[in-house]
């Protein structure tokens, strides 16, 4: 059996993609993606939960932004961290 860390694949874990920063395309940070929602009966990502503003955890808001609108960065090694307006 071949191992899926050492070998490149298009697979990413969940919890790789939580807590990541979600930017501007100009680079600002606007906050992270707090969680996943997953499509039962496909099995896609249909959103990735944004959350921004707060204050140590506390207060922050959380957004729903469409899987499609982020986009793949290799600079952030391979993370969606890029929305689109």
């Amino acid at each position: 059996m071949t191992d899926v860390m050492t070998k490149p694949h298009q697979l990413i874990a969940s919890d790789r993609i939580e807590g990541t920063a979600v930017r501007r395309p100009n680079g600002d940070r606007i906050g992270h993606i707090e969680r996943l929602m997953i499509d039962k009966i496909s099995g896609q990502v249909s959103y990735a939960i944004l959350s921004f503003g707060g204050f140590l955890g506390m207060g922050a808001n959380l957004l729903p932004l469409p899987w499609a609108r982020l986009t793949y960065n290799r600079g952030d090694r391979g993370l969606p961290a890029r929305y689109r307006r």
